[in-house]
């Protein structure tokens, strides 16, 4: 009987069992869920830690966290997988922005490169956004967010932005975009930004394509990154590309900021385009001591740099205090704007393919080697060095015009007869031409050069060469496109 006693009282009940929410023990609590996500406003200052009147709320994504979690000290958050908030309302549709004037978000929120998608604000936030305020202290980081719908009513300088609402001298946010959505006001004196609507703190290597504008009203400031730019605020290494396009009387309207006001405020190295925003400005109106400037260009000029050179040359900046640059962006090609990249693999290598929720091309995997059927000299090439080209001609104009490629493929030291194959990338797959309404054309080897003619509409595409052999033995490809406008 008194062994029984024991056991029974070794043994802690159900209840008691706690759960350890930051694993890696980095200090920052780890969110995967919406649950977890929502649960997070209980706790602006990322200790860990709630107000009793809101432990309910908390323990409903939180519950019974490991006293010893983050080794005692907690720091922030991060995420840990990709979210997507439903679209249509009811559970954490709306999602109200987390953080408000009085209660900031004042912690460490970490995206890791992953990405929050579809966020519903309702109109009735003083300050919209993922996060209404971000405090003095606040840092939001390696965050994606897409396709969110952000309302701000008027009155009181509300702010509104795909990210955040506001973000208080201080606070910081870095390597983080809004990709597409909407962010508008309905009613006067508000400031809307696709990043940011007002902004007192420092914004680096982060970039927002979000359409900006009203419903209704007047006197309000709109900017295609920050509606408006504060006190000592800063920016740097940035750039909008999104529609930027209100309407009513007195608005400060702007592809890039909608006004800036303050005696030390600075734009560095801020950039907006001028086709995708419709504006001819970038701030649309200058108040204070502070008369920052911003450089506005076509699609295709911000697309052209493939690297730190040009107009990019200064945007390789230091993020995390080390004093090292942290070589933030990925350039692509020049079809693309500059993306973000981030190491999430923890390879040491770190790829815009890592950053979720961004438009980077995925190169497919190289496919088995078949000794039975595959060419073994020409397979032994490495692939994505073989010379390729290609010459875009277009004949006619509007919906008539016609855009022939000329694709020309070495062969490298391979010279025997071998027959082709030309397949076309649909934005997932490659896939024969004939299944994308495309004539097969002609393809002719002649020595150790394979050239051929297609004519698409438009001339956008990327090309895959393969041998008779089919997906055994990729022998190249290439890329073919007219320059954007």
């Amino acid at each position: 009987m008194a062994l029984l006693a024991f056991m029974l009282f070794a043994i802690p009940p159900a209840g008691a069992q706690t759960t350890d929410y930051d694993t890696d023990d980095d200090g920052l609590i780890e969110i995967d869920s919406l649950a977890k996500l929502n649960a997070m406003r209980f706790d602006p200052d990322g200790d860990g830690t709630v107000a009793a009147g809101d432990q309910t709320n908390y323990d409903g994504g939180f519950p019974s966290p490991a006293s010893n979690q983050c080794s005692g000290a907690c720091a922030g958050y991060e995420l840990t997988a990709d979210l997507t908030l439903p679209a249509t309302p009811g559970a954490y549709n709306p999602f109200w922005p987390m953080g408000n004037d009085a209660s900031p978000f004042n912690t460490v929120f970490d995206g890791n490169g992953y990405s929050i998608t579809g966020q519903t604000v309702p109109a009735a936030s003083a300050h919209s956004g993922l996060f209404g305020v971000v405090g003095a202290t606040g840092v939001i980081r390696n965050l994606g967010i897409i396709n969110p719908t952000v309302t701000v009513t008027g009155g009181q300088h509300n702010a509104a932005g795909g990210l955040a609402g506001e973000l208080l001298a201080g606070g910081v946010i870095s390597r983080s975009f809004v990709r597409g959505g909407t962010v508008r006001a309905n009613g006067n004196s508000v400031r809307v930004g696709g990043l940011v609507g007002q902004s007192f703190g420092t914004i680096r290597a982060s970039y927002a394509t979000a359409a900006v504008g009203t419903t209704s009203g007047v006197t309000s400031h709109y900017g295609g990154l920050v509606g408006r730019l504060r006190e000592s605020a800063d920016i740097t290494a940035s750039y909008a590309a999104g529609r930027v396009s209100p309407s009513g009387a007195g608005n400060a309207v702007g592809g890039f900021i909608g006004d800036t006001s303050g005696p030390t405020l600075s734009v560095t190295n801020g950039y907006w385009d001028l086709t995708a925003s419709g504006q001819s400005g970038g701030i649309g109106a200058r108040f204070g001591a502070a008369q920052p400037t911003a450089g506005g260009y076509s699609s295709k000029d911000l697309k052209r740099p493939t690297g730190y050179t040009g107009i990019y040359q200064d945007w390789n900046i230091d993020l995390d205090g080390d004093s090292n640059p942290d070589d933030p962006w990925d350039f692509g090609t020049a079809r693309n704007y500059p993306l973000l990249k981030i190491d999430k693999n923890g390879d040491g290598r770190a790829t815009c393919l890592e950053f979720s929720g961004q438009p980077c091309y995925r190169e497919p995997a190289p496919p088995p080697y078949n000794p039975a059927h595959d060419h073994p000299e020409i397979y032994a090439n490495p692939r994505h060095e073989m010379a390729t080209s290609c010459a875009v001609q277009t004949t006619g104009t509007g919906d008539e015009a016609v855009s022939t490629s000329t694709l020309t493929f070495d062969l490298g030291d391979y010279t025997r007869p071998i027959t082709l194959a030309l397949s076309l990338w649909d934005g997932t797959h490659f896939r024969s031409l004939q299944s994308q309404g495309i004539s097969m054309p002609e393809l002719r080897q002649e020595g150790q050069t394979a050239t051929v003619e297609v004519a698409t509409d438009p001339a956008q595409t990327r090309f895959r060469l393969d041998s008779q052999y089919g997906l055994n033995l990729v022998l190249g490809y290439a890329d073919c496109h007219t320059d954007d406008p």
